[in-house]
């Protein structure tokens, strides 16, 4: 088991086990609770009507070809996304810049992590650890490595295709990677050293970086002053700012 869940991690897959849940909040909603996965997309279908604009999202992690396949059916249908809790993970780097108009009232984060390029960067040395610490046998380990470095160069260029089909810019599937280095020395304000690492982009960043337009953000600037961080105790998260990225040309 614990080998499978490191390999899911490698992959970029969520480490929980089920799915998404999806209801109907009111006539024009939907809302989605939960780690994405395969599938998803077709509970989403099944619920949507002819005067469904909005989905509201919950959700920590995911599979990333789920969540770029509902990434692509908010953009198909014109939907509109609010970030009710968090939007972490697959949903932070596919389903949310997905969609044409997104808000992240108060009280909500927005939280992106390593992207599947920055995950197939990873060299085999450091993925035969991986799998070592994984438990994967000695005889396996050479195959295991070759496997996992093949599934995570598949999920970079299909997450690549999805940023050039939508008008991502490659970049904001590259920058968290800067992020994550200053991290290391926020760290030490707090007790928490084992805090996950997160990365928060402003509206005006995604929009003028990324080609991410259409973002209502509340409080984020004020949530963030003065260090240009949030904690959030609750998730033991880490969330930077913009402050270690240079300005977009």
């Amino acid at each position: 088991m614990k080998r499978f869940l490191w390999v899911g991690l490698m992959a970029g897959m969520t480490a929980c086990a089920g799915a998404a849940d999806f209801s109907r909040a009111d006539a024009g909603s939907i809302a989605m609770r939960g780690p994405i996965a395969e599938g998803d997309v077709d509970k989403l279908r099944l619920l949507a009507t002819p005067g469904t604009a909005l989905l509201r999202v919950n959700s920590d992690a995911g599979d990333p070809q789920a969540a770029m396949q509902l990434g692509r059916y908010l953009r198909q249908q014109q939907w509109r996304l609010a970030i009710d809790t968090l939007c972490a993970g697959s949903c932070a780097l596919y389903v949310f810049p997905a969609a044409r108009h997104k808000s992240i009232p108060d009280g909500a984060v927005l939280a992106l992590q390593e992207s599947a390029f920055l995950r197939a960067q990873v060299d085999r040395a450091q993925m035969r650890r991986i799998l070592v610490e994984a438990g994967v046998a000695a005889e396996d380990l050479n195959d295991e490595t070759v496997a996992l470095a093949a599934r995570l160069a598949e999920t970079a260029a299909q997450e690549a295709a999805f940023a050039a089909e939508l008008g991502i810019a490659p970049a904001f599937y590259r920058d968290f990677r800067q992020v994550a280095a200053q991290a290391d020395s926020v760290r030490q304000r707090f007790p928490d050293q084992e805090a996950a690492v997160y990365w928060w982009p402003t509206a005006a960043r995604l929009r003028h970086c990324y080609g991410i337009a259409g973002v209502e953000e509340g409080t984020r600037v004020a949530r963030m002053l003065p260090d240009g961080y949030l904690y959030v105790p609750a998730l033991s998260a880490l969330v930077m700012g913009d402050q270690a990225l240079q300005a977009c040309p």
